[in-house]
Parts: structure tokens; C-alpha cells; sequence
């Protein structure tokens, strides 16, 4: 049954005569909203109290009507004051009375009032109504505009009903409530058993043009358990999260068949260390125009499907149950409204899942093998300090990570979240156009204490750092560019960086695993930035006995060098690679993926690629390099983070896609990578196609060392690429995809797979685009190892080859094909 609602007939008994957590089976029934109304007047006494008047107290307001209630008394409104068809608006100089005694009814269904709090005191958080009590009823409010929640529900605020159904009364909002404009709009903070449902939360009236909270729509804290968000809710226009459970300790807090959509972050927000966290649906197959989806999630949980424009829930289209292998299906016997599909899941305890990855096109068909039943089981990545080095890692400074995620903890955890494990960085800032001189954020001889603890937290998760020497000289002209001013030209300038290395390197000793010169120098004429080649090499032959000095056995890299396009920028690198610098050094560093792709101007370059990184590497050896290559800065931009220099926009999937090929790429050519895509995420970026690609690869790819495996591709593409890894345990990978133009939908073309001389060996397919994987149908010829009808994508597909009795299936949630 296609846009029903939960029926909570059964469910209201349990919250109002004693509770039992979860709930086992959403059902759909018309007589919910009755119920929810029935149930409000269970506690109602036969004494009525009526609000007579618009003023923010005295006889016959609000405020006095609050003040004189008894528990079991309903408050209503005269409808001359306050007409249904033209609300009257109460403008209060502070929040409401509390509502302790409980068992109280407010009902404005029938009439028309709005509660406004911008009369109120400036410069504090009021709440509009905190309830601090059992058993009470809202129905038909309009709250606006208060500098605290809307409403509050405090911990003694247990088995209340917020809202109802909109069709229910006279008034224009019915038995629901409008909280719209203020600070947040519900807060649940420690309270349990609670209903909010039917409300409107940052719209008008219609429930179609935004009056947005400054905050989460609703948010849950503290020990808040078995609270029911829903149904009929709408969440929308929110300046932050639709939906935001940041409680650790609480449980099944269940949301279901709300709309929800057009908020500034994600519709459901969950924190992420909470217990009762649990994993998003997958959804792999579906048809907008025949009403099919289909994908795996949790086992036995209840699978709730919407359509929205992004990635949120705005038409609730249908529910369904996972089975006990974690596969679920749906077909709701008409067209889907889309464009975008998500999904939602709720466990047997009660705990909603976040939202699902949005899908994308009008129908899509996931497999990795023609005609291959066997179970698809979601892939659950690793954090960083369970994983062994993977060569992967982002770039972010504290400073910059700090004003993303807050203090060291919270940027850490993010960190450790996505399985990196190295990070360049900079307690300073990496680019000039960072720099504020007026306001002094030039580098100083002092680390702050949020900056000690982010390098002593990577160090506890396992990752390495590469600390970028930037230093902006105060004493030095580059402040004020000058025409044709290279830095580092004087002895003086010279100097002070040695001294600021010094002092960092004296600092961090037996911390930070290298130590990078600079950033991109061939860049920024005439500013800080830019260092003419010549001078560059000297200042390296200078700094390199002071950070030995210091320790002896940090790593020093050099070259950082941008564009390797662009003629400058990649002669600028050959001078560096042919200078004497090459014996003393241990690492050169290069920026190669400025979002080029076969899709714009840069596509030959991007075939010419690995011919490029093998000249690099020629040139090095030969001028007596030993050390490791280092690909940084990977970016494939969308609309979320352009640069006019970069003119190159991609959709989120397109971007993940090549994310997943120059990952794979940089470690297929022996090169460790980092990516600069946690300069332009939030916490909440794990979430989306780009930061998912970054956790499944950093998992697959731990412990991985490039390997020469002979395969044999036999396809009608030509333009196949493939990359072989070995693992410590005996494990084979085998990373292949075809290196066209990358698209938003692609089903993907038939091939077979020969991997000669390893008969006995099974394989696990693994998609890192989509989160599953799946053991492959295999056959031995010969003595090989032959895989066919497997569907290339163009973006890597993993093949894990293991002997049969140690068949790898990493962490994962069990799910089942059908």
C-alpha cells in the first residue's frame, strides 16, 4: 500500500499502560491518527479551561490558562478570538509556563493560533513550551520564532503526543502543530516514549514554502529511548539536519513514514559512536516507472522506501521487511514519484537507520556476474587503527579540520572513521590565500594544545604523518607581492625557515614520519609561495642537515609540485628530479589529478598518465632516488567544492567513480596517494558516494602490495585496465575497469577473466562503488582459474582470490539475493 501510515493503535496502548521495547512489524492502517487522537484523551477530565485572549498574560491568555490548569485538564480557544480561517497571533515577552503536572491537553484544532517568540528577550535560548511532565497532548499550535526549540521535552517528559492528523479540525494545521523559524524545532532531551507526529517543522501552513529552523528540525540527546518520530511529519528547510538522534546512550528511537527534505545537511543524522546505530540499506536494483526496488540491509528489519530530489525523504512511497538474510524487495504496482530513490531501516528494537546513498537515473540493475544468485552481503569498512597500511590518505590541516569537526577528538574520530592511514598536513596554512597578515595568522613558535593532541591521537590510530614545512615569514617582502619576487633568495629568509624547521622538527621528533619542503613552489608568482626552482634546491641542501640534526630518522620529501599538465609545473619537478638533491632525499611528491578524466581537455593527459609517472621514476632512479613516490592532492571537483581553475564539474557519482580509478590507479603504479577531499567534507561526507568509495577502498586495499599476476581479459571493450595486488595471508586482488568517460549509470559489459596456473582458488567480487560483495562462479580449464560473464564497470570492481579454505569475507552484515 503505497503513502499509508504506521499504525500505532497498538503502540499507543504500550506508551500509555506500560511499554516493551521495539517494534516488530509496521503495519498500515487508515485508523492511526484516530488512535493517537483517542489516545490523548484518555487522561482528560470533563473541565475545559478556554483562552479568551491574545495578550502574553492575564485573564483569559495562554500564559494564565497554563498557569491555572489542573493534570486532566484541556485548554482550548474561542474561536471568535482566535478564527480557524484567520489565526489570531500571541506575541509572549518569555517562553510558557512549564508543563509539570501532567496529563494535560492543549488543543487548538479547531482554531487558529500562532505562539510567537521575537517580543521575547534577546541574547537567550527560550523555548516556546517545555514539557517537564507525563501524559500531556499538543494538537493545533502555531510556535514561531523563538530563540530556543519550539518545544521542549525535558526528561521527566515521558508518553506525551505531539501533533496528530492535519486532516482532524477546523483549524488550518488540524490535530498537528507547526514549529517553524526558531532556534530548533522539537528538542527531546532525556525523554522516553514520546509520539511526535503530523507536525510541520520549517514550512508554512501548506507544508510547502520554507520557514526553516536555524537548527536540526528535531534533535534527540541523553538518554532519550523508544521515542516514535512519525508518521506524517514534515521536516523540512531546516538550516542543519532534518533529524538529528546526537544521544549515545539512547535506543529505539524509531522514525518512520515522515516526509522530510530540503534541509541544509542530511534528512536523519545519528551519531556515529551511538550503540544503536545501525547500518543504511543498500539499495541495488530498481525501476522508477514499474514501482520495483529492491537491495539488503540489516536481517528482519522493516525497509521503508522514498522518493526525493536529493538524498533525503520527501514522498514516502512503501514499506517492506528484509528477510532474515538481510534482502529486501518491493513493488508497489505504480510509478515512483523519484527522481532519487532512498531507504530507511528499522531494526526489531526500533532503531531508523540514517538515509541510504540516493540512487541515480530511472532504473539501474547492480551485478557483478550474469546469472549469479549467490548471496550479496554489504560491506562493513574498517577503521583506520584496525587496519594494516594501506597507502591511502587525505590532506587537511588541524586548523582547517578544526573549524570542520571542532576539537582534536571529534576531527580524529573522522579520521579513524574513514580507514585512512596517512595524513599530510600543516599546523600552519598550506596556501597563500589562507593567509590573513592583518589578523597575524602567520606562523608562529607556539603549537597549540588542539594541534598536540591531533598529531598524538594519529599516532595512537596507526596513521602516518607527512607535515608540510609551510612557514609565512612576517619579516619576509612576500607579503606584499612583488613582480618577480622569489623567496628564499637571502640569507635572512633562508634562516628563519631553518629555524622555524628546527623548532618543529625539535618538537614533534618521533612523531612525524616525514617532513615535506613546501607546498606547490612553483605556484603563486610574486607571493610567499612561489620559490624559483634554483632557489627550492638550495633551501632543501639547507633544511636537510637541520631536520636530520634534529632526527635522525624522519623522512624528508620534496617537489610538491602541481599540474603535471602544465609544461612549468612538470619542468619545474624534472629540475628537482635531475639535481643533486635525489641521493639525500626520501620521498617526491607531485599533484597529478587536478580532475582530469576522458571527459574534458585533460584527456590526454590522463591516458599519458602512467608513460608520465614512468618518466618520473626513470629520471629519479638514474639521478640516485631510492625512496617512495607520492601522488597527493587527488581532486575530481563537484558542485559542492568548484574552483575556477578547475572548471571541471562532476555529478557525485561521476567524482566517486574517479576517485576509485586514480586510487587504484596510484597504488597499481606503486605510488602512496592522498586525496584533498577531506578539505571539502563534513563529518557527515562518509555518507555520500565519494566518502563511501574512500572507506571501502581504504579497507580493501589495507596491507596491499602491487604485484605482476598474468590475467587475461577477453571483452568487446578494448579500453579494460587492470591492477594486481598481493597480501600478506597468501590473498591475490585483482582491480579492473574499463577507462571511458565515467557515467552516473553504468550496467556494466560482459567479459571473461582468465587467471592462469591458480586452479583451487576462490573469488570474492567486491563493489567499493556500492558497498557489496559477492563470491563469484568459477571454473577451472587447464589448470586456470576462469571467471566469465563478469560485467565490467567503469569503475573498479575488486576480485579477491584466496585458496579455498581461507576464502576472505571481510566484517560484514549478512544479506541474501533472491
Amino acid at each position: 500500500m503505497k503513502r499509508t501510515f504506521v499504525s500505532m493503535i497498538g503502540l499507543v496502548v504500550l506508551l500509555f499502560f506500560g511499554t516493551t521495547a521495539g517494534i516488530q512489524n509496521l503495519s498500515t492502517s487508515p485508523a492511526d491518527w484516530e488512535s493517537i487522537s483517542d489516545s490523548a484523551m484518555l487522561h482528560s477530565r470533563e473541565n475545559i479551561i478556554v483562552v479568551t485572549s491574545t495578550a502574553d498574560n492575564g485573564p483569559g491568555s495562554l500564559r494564565q490558562a497554563f498557569l491555572d490548569a489542573q493534570s486532566g485538564d484541556t485548554i482550548t480557544f474561542d474561536t471568535s478570538i482566535f478564527p480557524p480561517d484567520k489565526p489570531a497571533t500571541i506575541f509572549l515577552i518569555s517562553g510558557l509556563p512549564d508543563l509539570n503536572l501532567g496529563n494535560l491537553t492543549v488543543n487548538a484544532s479547531n482554531a487558529g493560533v500562532i505562539v510567537d517568540g521575537s517580543a521575547a528577550l534577546d541574547g537567550e535560548w527560550i523555548p516556546g513550551l517545555t514539557i517537564s511532565s507525563e501524559g500531556n497532548s499538543v494538537h493545533g499550535l502555531q510556535i514561531v520564532n523563538f530563540s530556543g526549540a519550539g518545544i521542549m521535552l525535558n526528561e521527566q517528559a515521558n508518553h506525551n503526543i505531539i501533533g496528530g492528523d492535519r486532516d482532524i479540525g477546523a483549524g488550518p494545521i488540524g490535530y498537528g502543530n507547526l514549529i517553524s523559524g526558531n532556534s530548533d524545532g522539537i528538542g527531546i532531551v532525556g525523554a522516553s516514549d514520546n509520539i511526535i507526529a503530523g507536525n510541520l517543522i520549517g514550512t508554512d501552513t501548506t507544508g510547502t514554502i520554507a520557514h526553516g529552523n536555524r537548527h536540526p528540525g528535531i534533535f534527540v540527546e541523553g538518554e532519550a529511548n523508544r521515542n516514535f518520530i512519525g508518521p506524517g511529519n514534515i521536516i523540512a528547510f531546516n538550516d542543519n539536519f532534518g533529524i538529528d538522534v546526537r544521544s549515545l546512550s539512547g535506543f529505539s528511537n524509531t522514525i518512520t513514514q515522515n516526509n522530510i527534505h530540503h534541509n541544509t545537511w542530511s534528512g536523519i543524522h545519528l551519531q556515529d559512536r551511538s550503540e544503536s546505530k545501525i547500518t543504511a540499506p543498500i539499495v541495488l536494483d530498481f525501476d522508477l516507472v514499474d514501482g520495483t526496488v529492491s537491495g539488503i540491509a540489516c536481517l528482519d528489519c522493516s525497509i521503508e522506501i522514498f522518493s526525493d530530489s536529493d538524498d533525503e525523504g520527501e514522498i514516502y512511497e512503501g514499506v517492506t521487511t528484509a528477510d532474515q538474510g538481510g534482502w529486501f524487495s518491493i513493488s508497489n504496482g505504480d510509478s515512483f514519484t523519484g527522481p532519487h530513490l532512498t531507504a530507511t531501516a528499522t531494526d526489531s528494537e526500533g532503531n531508523t537507520s540514517e538515509f541510504s546513498l540516493p540512487t541515480y537515473s530511472t532504473h539501474r540493475s547492480v551485478l557483478l556476474q550474469i546469472g549469479n544468485k549467490l548471496p550479496r552481503r554489504i560491506l562493513k569498512p574498517k577503521e583506520s587503527r584496525e587496519l594494516k597500511d594501506n597507502s591511502i590518505g587525505g590532506m587537511l590541516s588541524p586548523e582547517a579540520g578544526s573549524r570542520v569537526w571542532g576539537d582534536a577528538d571529534e576531527f580524529l574520530y573522522y579520521i579513524n572513521d574513514y580507514g585512512l592511514k596517512r595524513i599530510r598536513l600543516s599546523i600552519d596554512y598550506f596556501d597563500f590565500d589562507m593567509v590573513d597578515w592583518e589578523a597575524g595568522t602567520y606562523s608562529e613558535y607556539s603549537i597549540e594544545l588542539n594541534h598536540e593532541n591531533t598529531i598524538n591521537g594519529l599516532i595512537d590510530y596507526g596513521i602516518k604523518i607527512i607535515y608540510c614545512l609551510t612557514f609565512w615569514d612576517p619579516d619576509s617582502p612576500g607579503q606584499e607581492p612583488e613582480e618577480g619576487y622569489s623567496r628564499f633568495r637571502t640569507a635572512d629568509e633562508i634562516q628563519r625557515y631553518l629555524d622555524y624547521a628546527r623548532f618543529i622538527v625539535s618538537h614533534f621528533k618521533g612523531r612525524v614520519d616525514y617532513y615535506e619542503i613546501l607546498n606547490e613552489p612553483v605556484t603563486g608568482s610574486g607571493t610567499q609561495q612561489s620559490v624559483e626552482v634554483e632557489d627550492y634546491i638550495n633551501l632543501v641542501k639547507n633544511v636537510v642537515p637541520v631536520i636530520h640534526q634534529e632526527d635522525p630518522k624522519a623522512k624528508i620529501v620534496v617537489g610538491s609540485t602541481p599540474n603535471l599538465y602544465n609544461s612549468g609545473d612538470f619542468d619545474y619537478l624534472m629540475s628537482i628530479l635531475t639535481s643533486d638533491l635525489m641521493p639525500i632525499v626520501d620521498g617526491i611528491s607531485f599533484h597529478p589529478m587536478h580532475g582530469a578524466s576522458p571527459d574534458y581537455e585533460l584527456r590526454e593527459y590522463y591516458y599519458s598518465y602512467p608513460s608520465v609517472i614512468q618518466e618520473i621514476k626513470d629520471v629519479a632512479t638514474t639521478n640516485g632516488f631510492t625512496g617512495e613516490y607520492m601522488a597527493d592532492e587527488l581532486v575530481w571537483r563537484t558542485s559542492e567544492n568548484p574552483l575556477p581553475s578547475e572548471p571541471w564539474i562532476y555529478t557525485e557519482i561521476g567524482a566517486a567513480k574517479y576517485y576509485a580509478r586514480g586510487i587504484t590507479q596510484q597504488r597499481g603504479l606503486d605510488l602512496s596517494t592522498t586525496t584533498t577531499e577531506l578539505g571539502f567534507i563534513n563529518e557527515h561526507s562518509n555518507e555520500r558516494p565519494i566518502g563511501r568509495v574512500l572507506q571501502n577502498l581504504a579497507t580493501q586495499m589495507a596491507g596491499a602490495e602491487p604485484a605482476n599476476l598474468p590475467i587475461q581479459i577477453q571483452s568487446t571493450v578494448t579500453n579494460t585496465v587492470s591492477y594486481t595486488f598481493s597480501l600478506s595471508n597468501g590473498a591475490l586482488l585483482i582491480a579492473l575497469y574499463t577507462d571511458g568517460a565515467a557515467v552516473d549509470n553504468d550496467p556494466g559489459t560482459p567479459a571473461t577473466v582468465t587467471i592462469p596456473g591458480y586452479e583451487g582458488y576462490e573469488v570474492t567480487g567486491i563493489d567499493v562503488l556500492h558497498g557489496f560483495q559477492q563470491q563469484m562462479i568459477t571454473s577451472e580449464e587447464n589448470g586456470d582459474l576462469v571467471i566469465r560473464d563478469l560485467l565490467l564497470k567503469d569503475y573498479p570492481i575488486i576480485l579477491r582470490l584466496a585458496p579455498a579454505r581461507y576464502v576472505y569475507l571481510p566484517a560484514i552484515f549478512w544479506g541474501s539475493d533472491r
